[in-house]
């Protein structure tokens, strides 16, 4: 992780990533992990103070509330992988809690996704190589 002044912010993001990117096998691998970790303290750097200052509410409130809704103690970090992955997707399917998981979830998961190797495990086309002409789909009888 960077030496910034969001360090509480990127231990936090790191949790949220390596649960919400975890698979039945386990945890993500850690240099992906410190790879969004990197690139959101980047765009929390970027932001204006309202921007960092909601998204850091955001995240801190759904890391200490989420758990309270699988009737657990507060503090997300606490909790074993499952019950991290049970906390967030019982926030994310209430009413109170969706706007919080989601709006953290789509920032990281814009991060997440540009990274070739992810990108490939959900079927993304590779990205444009200059000099390689590709015709849609739709129109593969060729458009010249």
């Amino acid at each position: 992780m960077s030496s910034s002044k969001l360090v509480r912010t990127e231990r936090a993001i790191a949790l949220f990533a390596e649960t919400l990117f975890s698979t039945e096998s386990g945890l993500p691998p850690r240099d992906r992990i410190d790879g969004v970790v990197e690139s959101a303290s980047a765009l929390l750097a970027a932001t204006t103070v309202r921007s960092r200052l909601m998204f850091q509410v955001c995240l801190f409130a759904m890391l200490w509330v989420a758990p309270l809704f699988i009737y657990r103690a507060p503090g997300l970090g606490r909790l074993p992988l499952g019950q991290r992955v049970a906390a967030l997707t019982a926030m994310e399917h209430s009413p109170t809690g969706a706007a919080m998981v989601l709006a953290i979830k789509a920032v990281l998961c814009m991060l997440w996704y540009e990274h070739p190797e992810a990108a490939a495990e959900v079927g993304a086309d590779p990205p444009c190589v200059p000099g390689i002409r590709r015709s849609l789909p739709v129109l593969g009888g060729g458009v010249s």
